[in-house]
Parts: C-alpha cells; structure tokens; sequence
C-alpha cells in the first residue's frame, strides 16, 4: 500500500508533463488539481507550478501551488516572499502589502523590501508611506532606478530637495543594469518637467528610451503584419453571423481600448466606480483566448470552428479567466493594452460586452507615451518615428472596426469628455448599461488600486491638465509630426 502510494505523484508528473507537451490546458490544470489534492511532495518544484499557472491565468491553482511551496519550506521568510510576488502578479496588491510587512525588513533584501512596499502603497493611493518607503529603498541602494521612477512620480518635485538627491545620485545609477538605469533617466525626465525646463526633460527621456530601445527594438514589419492579421477576414456582415451563433450571456467584460496613457484609465475608473462594477485593469487575459482560436483574424477563429472549436468555449474560458481575477459577482472594464488587434474575436466570441475607444490629440498622447515608462515593454514608444508609425497602425485599426461594428463600438474623444465630464459619463454608463449613478461622476473619490501610470491622476477631479501637455516639447516631437499622417 505504502510503495502505492509512492506511485501517485509520478503518475500525476507524467500526466502534467503529457498535457503540458500538447498544449492541453484542461488536462494540464486537471493533473496540476491532482497532484495538489494528493498533496505530492514536491518542494521546491511547487513554486515552479505556481509560477505555471500564473503565467496562464490559473489564479486559484496558482495559489494553492504557492501556498504547498510554502508549507514544504516550513514558512520560511523568503518563501512567504514567492507568495508576496504571486499576490502582486494577480492584482491583490493590499494582501501582498499586508504580507510583506510582516515579513523581516531584509527580505528579500532591505532595498527590495521597502520598495515593494512603497510600489504597492502607492498603487493603493497611500502617497506618504509609498514615499518614505521609496526614500529607504534608495537609501540602501543608491541610485537604483525602479525607486527613484515610482518617487518621482510622488508629487511635483520642482521645488522638493528630493530633486537634487536624485541628481546627485547619478553616479551610482549609472552603475546599475542597463534597465534600471533606464527607469533613473525617466524619473529625471519627470524632474526637469516639474522644473518646467523642456530641453533638460526631454533629453533625460530620450537617454532612457535609447537605453531600452538596446534591449527592446521595435519592428515595423511585424507590428504592421500583425494589425492586418487582425482585419483580416472579416467582410460585411461576417461579426454578425457569427455573433448570432453564441449563446452565453457574455455581458460581464466592459472593453475600453485605444493607445497607452489616452485615457482610457481614466474610463476605467468612471466605470469602475459604478456600484455595479467589480473592478477593473490591463487584465492580459484576451490573449489566453487568442491562442485558443489560433489566432486573432477571422481566418483564424474560421479554422477554429471547422475543428469542432464553439464560440461558447472561447467566451467560457475569459469569462473563467475573469472569475478567477475577480470571483463571480459584478461587471469588470478590460482595458488590456492592444485589445484593437482583438476586436473581431471578442465582437463575436463576447457579442454582450460593450466595447469603447478612447481617442487623444495625437501630438499629446505621442509625448505621453514617448515619457511613459511602461513595465511590460512596450517597444514602439522608444522612438519618435516608431510612435508615429504604431498610431497610424492604430487609426487604421479604429477605422475598421468602426466600420464593422457600428454603434457598438463607442468612439470617445479626450477633450469632449473632459469639457463634458457629466455628459459623457451617461453617455458612457448608458452605453455599458448602466444606470446613471452619482458615484461615477465622482470617481476621483473612489478607493481603489490604480496600477498604471496615471494612478494619481485619476485620484483628482477630472481636470484640463492633459491637454496641450506636448505644447512645451513641440520642437523636440517634430519627428514624431515628420512621420505622422492623421486619418481622412
């Protein structure tokens, strides 16, 4: 019996190993069940299998895993850490806040420790203790970059002594890898800014882009083949036949898209403040169902379907991917960056989920995106003429889809929701399905985690701030309007 036993993880490995080599994703969150209920003793390797699930949206056996690897290290301090990073990777940024600080002060190193803990008070809206977190972090790693980009982003640092520490920690930065060097150019960008001195600030971000543009270039070529492969396929009429052929209620996602630093957080958080509405973020889960249709173009979701494929597998397994986020209860606003390249397959696949695009002044989101840092990469923002070729891909795309999707895709001009914040706020709930609610027009007050880079912004009343933002950096974005051509 005792040798039987022995045998029931093994089994259990062999069946991850099986379903993880064909790709099977039932099968392999069935073996990973498996092997958790018959609490295999696997160690070390629980993390890894933590980590596996994450990675495909399995939050609660991603969890679970990690909670096993925490148990088979006896609790270990450096092994609740894996769980702090687990709970950030999945958005409950409170839990892994409240967890790190019970954690000793060196793990996982007195650096490490206090910025993950200012990163994460500052995403729940706790500015002072997110600064003086930060402020140790550099303290006991002078000139790290990652602390001193989420301290700049503290307050406007023009007249703040913390400024010239900054500067004065250029040397040591320098030292530092090539991406955290980066991220100390960005938070110089954003002190020459506050200084109001344009030259110095964007001189500071154009160093940081160029660093990361080493490590992350951009290719044309294949952001242009992949924007066609997302039109691809799909002629008049096509998104409504097959829309009819779905037979869930698939009213849960509320997709608000457009490009980066748009406004399109600010949407979410409108939206989010509605007492019908869960939450909200750049969730990165559409793509799971991407690959379950083999791709995004009508073509794709084509072949799909002539497999034996169903529209309702697509939508059960986001809206599974969605529940395992934010349980089962209330709506959530997707705004995933480049969900525009999957448009088609969640009209059809999602037929219930409004959809929204947010539109700038094209000059201001290029600046706004051109002295953005963004944290996953995103490796057209690197360069003035790589941004102008992204947007043109993105007008393209906003044309089309309009084209296909009529009213049902809600275009959103920037400067009319702010002249208009009343106006287009029920416009924007009616078009979700909302009733009118006071708590929406009045979302800066909501109490909620922000995790973009414009978490304090959409804390204050909706304001003008935005607007003309690339004024003062004109000559240096000649570039950009070089290679631009708006549409029409």
């Amino acid at each position: 019996m005792q040798a039987n036993r022995a045998t029931i993880p093994a089994n259990l490995v062999a069946r991850l190993k099986a379903a993880l080599a064909s790709r099977d994703r039932a099968a392999s969150n069935a073996a990973v069940a498996a092997l958790l209920d018959a609490r295999a003793p696997l160690g070390e390797q629980w993390k890894s299998l933590s980590q596996l699930m994450q990675v495909s949206g399995e939050l609660t056996l991603a969890h679970r895993a990690i909670d096993a690897y925490v148990a088979a290290a006896k609790g270990v301090p450096q092994a609740r850490y894996s769980k702090v990073v687990l709970l950030t990777q999945s958005g409950r940024l409170r839990e892994a806040h409240d967890l790190l600080a019970t954690l000793p002060a060196d793990v996982p190193d007195r650096a490490g420790h206090a910025y993950v803990l200012g990163n994460t008070a500052m995403t729940l809206g706790r500015v002072d203790e997110a600064r003086e977190q930060l402020e140790l972090a550099v303290k006991h790693r002078p000139g790290w970059g990652p602390a001193w980009l989420t301290l700049a982003a503290t307050g406007n640092l023009a007249n703040d002594p913390l400024g010239e520490r900054m500067i004065a920690d250029g040397a040591a930065a320098a030292r530092q890898g090539l991406a955290d060097y980066a991220r100390y150019h960005y938070a110089l960008g954003k002190l020459y800014a506050d200084r109001r001195d344009p030259a110095a600030a964007f001189a500071a971000y154009k160093e940081g882009a160029r660093l990361l543009r080493s490590e992350t270039p951009y290719s044309r070529a294949g952001n242009t083949a992949n924007a066609a492969a997302a039109m691809t396929g799909w002629p008049d009429g096509h998104v409504e036949a097959l829309r009819a052929r779905q037979t869930r209620d698939t009213s849960r996602p509320i997709f608000v898209t457009g490009l980066p630093r748009s406004g399109t957080t600010l949407v979410e958080h409108i939206i989010a403040s509605h007492s019908a509405v869960a939450d909200g973020g750049e969730l990165n889960i559409v793509q799971h169902v991407a690959v379950a249709a083999g791709g995004v173009s009508g073509d794709a979701l084509g072949a799909y379907l002539a497999k034996g494929g169903t529209l309702e597998g697509l939508a059960d397994l986001y809206l599974h991917l969605m529940a395992e986020r934010f349980g089962s209860g209330g709506r959530v606003v997707d705004k995933t960056i480049d969900v525009s390249r999957c448009l088609g397959l969640i009209a059809t696949a999602l037929p219930d989920a409004p959809l929204i695009w947010m539109q700038r002044d094209p000059l201001d989101s290029a600046w706004s995106c051109f002295r953005t840092f963004f944290i996953h990469g995103v490796g057209w923002s690197y360069d003035l003429g790589d941004i102008a070729h992204h947007f043109m891909l993105e007008d393209q795309l906003r044309a089309f889809w309009k084209g296909r999707l009529g009213d049902r895709l809600l275009v959103v001009p920037y400067t009319e929701l702010i002249d208009d914040p009343a106006g287009w706020t029920r416009r924007l709930l009616a078009h979700c399905g909302l009733a009118d609610e006071a708590g929406a027009h009045t979302s800066h007050k909501t109490e909620r985690v922000v995790a973009t880079a414009s978490a304090l912004q959409v804390r204050r009343p909706i304001n003008r701030d935005g607007l003309g933002a690339s004024e003062p950096y004109r000559a240096f974005l000649q570039p950009f309007l070089d290679a631009y051509t708006p549409p029409g």
